[in-house]
């Protein structure tokens, strides 16, 4: 995803006649997964917009069950959007295939190496030199200490159900009402139609799961919570997203740079990276068209949410209070606030009326804790 796009901004820039070549291992013909994230509606929309007119779905509201909350929570001026991952290869590559200059080749990464003449890459043993590489194949190793490394881990179905039993203008952000085990977890339904959705078990935590486990919690959930009449599986999707406040060093080379969740583009406290990846590809190609280097700017002040996120993970993984307690709290008094806290533009005087509607003591003692951490780390 972030390769491509990457391509698809370059190419609609002053930059679309330099020679780029695409290599991934795979050819990227099947749906194998699904983004959704949340942006302002109509001409307001200055991120992604480039991919309004192949999107599956997309709500004005969504709903969220909480502890002492259940309804529909009010985003503002955001729409919640889902786009399918066959839609989004087959749109780039179509608009890609128009540029003689860009070149796709399926190959495996064996080596990415910063040269004095550029960055130097091995893939299927052949050598390739250029200008700048961009890589998105870096793995986070997850295993420094003073850092909080968590997993979000997902397994959804798409089913189809033999009576309507989903509100199809109305996805399920998160329904608590599944057996938290001293974990976060809930159900997320995104509604195709009335009788047609994803339904899908999502944890916080860092142990997976078997597949049987995932699959018990969603039968036990459809059964109990969903008339469906009976439904058959048409689908199956399930992932895992590194929820870690881990430094990425997105140029950690003057000819190589990191990008997607390689490049630290994944929000630590969330997992959501496809808005914010557009976000800063965006960035990323401005400044290399400007300029040509592709550093992203970005002021001190910006860097409080790496401190906000930090908080949140040592709140969860030291389990200092119940995480649908805490979602709750968030998302059932602040609504449409949350969605612009959770894209990085809110003012601070917001952030500290969201930070207000917190358990207080469990986040105190996060915030000293992640300064200690930090200092002996």
């Amino acid at each position: 995803m972030a390769g491509l796009s990457l391509a698809y901004y370059l190419s609609q820039s002053p930059l679309r006649n330099r020679s780029i070549l695409i290599l991934d291992s795979e050819l990227k013909n099947r749906n194998d997964r699904t983004w959704c994230f949340w942006e302002p509606d109509g001409g307001s929309a200055t991120y992604t917009s480039a991919f309004d007119s192949i999107l599956f779905r997309k709500w004005k509201t969504v709903s969220f069950h909480g502890t002492t909350y259940a309804g529909a929570l009010d985003m503002g001026d955001y729409q919640y959007k889902m786009l399918r991952g066959i839609d989004f290869y087959a749109f780039v590559r179509n608009e890609l295939n128009k540029h003689p200059t860009i070149e796709f080749q399926q190959a495996t990464i064996n080596r990415i190496k910063d040269t004095p003449q550029g960055g130097f890459v091995i893939a299927d043993d052949e050598p390739y030199l250029a200008d700048y590489v961009f890589d998105s194949t870096f793995a986070l190793k997850l295993d420094q200490s003073e850092n909080h490394n968590l997993l979000q881990h997902f397994k959804g179905w798409v089913i189809t159900a033999e009576k309507p039993c989903f509100n199809q203008n109305q996805p399920e952000l998160m329904d608590f009402r599944v057996a938290q085990h001293g974990d976060c977890r809930f159900m997320y339904i995104l509604p195709f139609d009335e009788k047609t959705a994803l339904v899908e078990f999502t944890l916080f935590n860092d142990q997976l799961l078997t597949d049987a486990e995932y699959e018990a919690e969603l039968l036990q959930y459809i059964d109990h919570f969903l008339d469906t009449g009976g439904y058959k599986i048409c689908e199956t999707e399930y992932g895992v997203i590194p929820m870690s406040d881990e430094s990425t060093e997105e140029n950690h080379a003057e000819h190589i740079i990191r990008i997607g969740t390689s490049g630290g583009f994944t929000k630590p406290s969330t997992g959501y990276t496809f808005q914010r990846t557009q976000r800063y590809l965006q960035a990323i190609v401005k400044n290399l068209a400007e300029t040509g280097k592709p550093n992203r700017r970005s002021s001190w002040f910006a860097g409080r949410f790496k401190l906000y996120d930090s908080i949140f993970l040592n709140v969860l993984e030291k389990h200092r209070h119940n995480a649908d307690d805490i979602f709750t709290r968030v998302y059932a008094e602040n609504h449409h606030r949350v969605f612009t806290f959770l894209d990085e533009d809110t003012r601070f005087i917001d952030e500290l009326r969201l930070f207000a509607t917190m358990p207080f003591l469990p986040f105190v003692y996060a915030f000293f804790d992640v300064l200690r951490r930090k200092a002996i780390g």
